[in-house]
């Protein structure tokens, strides 16, 4: 079973940097899809042509899980069960692997210079954490 292994300084740093970017959501998400599609085309058909929902979940299931971070079970399981819906769209392993590059890289591009080193580091976490968690919600 995947482990978060965050202190609570550790979540609320991740969380205040999200919630920075709140007002800038729509845009965030947006730009996270068109980057993931740009780098890695063959994903693309894995989504439905119209991503405004899917841009909105994004951003949804991000704020669930940042609010269950301090609740390890409760985070695994919203995960694991995202894994399994996950199935029935063609997620891979490479697909994860593609969301965390872009996601990174997002996080890489709104965090400021004082911050990036440290946020990099909480988010790459983060991704793993939930690329693994996923994953293995994929195989029960």
């Amino acid at each position: 079973m995947s482990n978060l292994n965050f202190t609570k300084e550790e979540i609320n740093r991740l969380r205040l940097s999200f919630f920075k970017l709140i007002p800038v959501s729509e845009d965030l998400s947006k730009e996270f899809y068109s980057g993931l599609f740009e780098k890695y085309p063959d994903v693309r058909p894995h989504f439905k042509p119209d991503m405004q929902s899917q841009q909105d979940k994004l951003v949804d299931t991000l704020a669930t899980l940042l609010d269950t971070l301090d609740r390890t079970d409760e985070a695994i399981h919203i995960l694991t069960s995202l894994g399994n819906r996950h199935i029935s769209y063609g997620a891979t392993p490479e697909i994860y692997a593609y969301v965390e590059v872009a996601f990174l890289e997002l996080v890489a591009q709104y965090a400021n210079q004082e911050e990036q080193k440290d946020l990099m580091d909480l988010w790459s976490r983060m991704m793993r954490f939930v690329s693994s968690t996923m994953l293995e919600g994929s195989q029960l």
